[in-house]
Formats: C-alpha cells, sequence, structure tokens
C-alpha cells in the first residue's frame, strides 16, 4: 500500500500527489495569463523566438507570461514556496535546490478529438532524466540521468474530463532507450497496478523524479483542454 509520508512516497514510488497545497486564488494570475497567452496562439499571432513555443507539444516557456500580465519572476515561480514542497525537493538532491526558468513550461493540452492540428501530438511515455542527454541508435549501456525533479501543476481540473498525466509508479535504475518507450512493451513490463492516472483539482500538484516513467493521459471520451505549468528544479 502506498506511504501516507510524501517524502517516503516520493522516494519509493517515483511520484507524489499533494492535495489543495495552494489557495486556488494564489494561481488566478498565473490562469488569467495563460489564457492571454493561448488566446494570443489560437489567433495565430507571431510570438517572440524567446517563447520557444511548440506546436508539437503545445507548449512555451513560463516565462512567456511576463507578457500577459505576471509583473516579474518572482510571480511565476510564487507556487514554488507552498512549505510542503522544500523537504519534497531537497531531500532526494541532496542540497539546496533551484528552479531553472528556461526548462519550466507552460503546456495546453486537447482531448484526442480537438487535436488543434496536424503537428500536435501528446507527450508519450518518457523519463525527465534524459533532458540534454544523447542515445544511440540502439540500446547499450546505461546512461547517467540528469539530476532534476519536476513540479506539475494544473491550473483546471484535470485526468476525469480533460488530459492528465499517467506513471508507473516505480523508480528506474537508469533510462531506457527511446526503443523501449513503447505502451505495449511497458504494459507486459510492468504489472498493471503500477499504472496510474489520478484526477487533480486546482491546488493540487505532483512532484516527481528524473527517472520515473510518465506521458500525457488523454482518452477519446475527455471533452475540455488541460493548461498546466512545470516547473523543472535543480541541484543548486
Amino acid at each position: 500500500m502506498p506511504s501516507d509520508d510524501p517524502a517516503t512516497q516520493l522516494r519509493e514510488q517515483g511520484v507524489v500527489l499533494l492535495q489543495s497545497i495552494f489557495e486556488k486564488d494564489s494561481l488566478f494570475r498565473l490562469k488569467a495569463a495563460a489564457e492571454r497567452c493561448f488566446e494570443a496562439i489560437d489567433r495565430e499571432e507571431q510570438l517572440p523566438e524567446r517563447y520557444q513555443f511548440n506546436r508539437i507539444s503545445n507548449s512555451l516557456l513560463l516565462s512567456a507570461l511576463l507578457d500577459f500580465g505576471c509583473t516579474d519572476a518572482g510571480e511565476l515561480v510564487a507556487p514554488l514556496s507552498a512549505p510542503s514542497l522544500e523537504p519534497l525537493f531537497t531531500a532526494p538532491l541532496c542540497r539546496p535546490w533551484i528552479c531553472n526558468m528556461e526548462q519550466s513550461w507552460l503546456r495546453k493540452k486537447f482531448p484526442p478529438h480537438q487535436a488543434p492540428s496536424a503537428q500536435y501530438h501528446d507527450q508519450g511515455w518518457h523519463q525527465d532524466g534524459a533532458l540534454g542527454v544523447s542515445f544511440p541508435k540502439e540500446p547499450g549501456p546505461p546512461l547517467p540521468m540528469t539530476r532534476l525533479l519536476t513540479c506539475w501543476i494544473p491550473l483546471n481540473p484535470c485526468g476525469a474530463d480533460s488530459p492528465g498525466l499517467e506513471f508507473i509508479r516505480r523508480p528506474q535504475p537508469s533510462l531506457l532507450h527511446f526503443t523501449e518507450l513503447v505502451d505495449t512493451a511497458l504494459r507486459q513490463r510492468f504489472p498493471r497496478q503500477e499504472f496510474w492516472a489520478p484526477g487533480l483539482e486546482p491546488g493540487d500538484c505532483l512532484v516527481f523524479l528524473n527517472s520515473v516513467l510518465h506521458r500525457t493521459s488523454a482518452r477519446p471520451e475527455m471533452r475540455h483542454t488541460r493548461v498546466s505549468i512545470e516547473y523543472r528544479v535543480f541541484p543548486a
């Protein structure tokens, strides 16, 4: 059974859901700025290159919100000051941490029948520790992971009627090669009970390790979009 202690759960399963750790009003300005940002994208406005907008994943750097109503970088990272997050970041990294704004993202995901373009794709199975790692064409010796944690915050309800995330709740000892990240192969490799697609409400967040496998969870019966913030936390 999962432990009730968040730090233990993070260590043993690679991911932990923290419920209602933010006041809903504290995310209001971020949500309003995100809505204005994606409205500009929907109008096909020319976006500055510094946003690093990616049409495939429908994501862009969180810092883009400085042009849509957020006042400064402090407002962008304010959710990370929640007291319950500090020990979850410090223990796995074994040192003080820092949020890298060049690796922190704003994303909008769609139900399968609402894909905005032929370019758009949900994010498949991956590990965030693969950030910056160059893989050979064929599997070989284990590759070192990039040390980081991810703090993922939805700005609207997700997981039931809008896309969420799905995890395999088991920390991995190394990076899996991209040829091993096929869904059918992973479901044969790992027990069914380790696959987990939680529902989240505004005010909740997920914290997960660099090794844990995860992907976008979008089902045909979903009807609404999801907007989320993804902070990448590194050793200081």
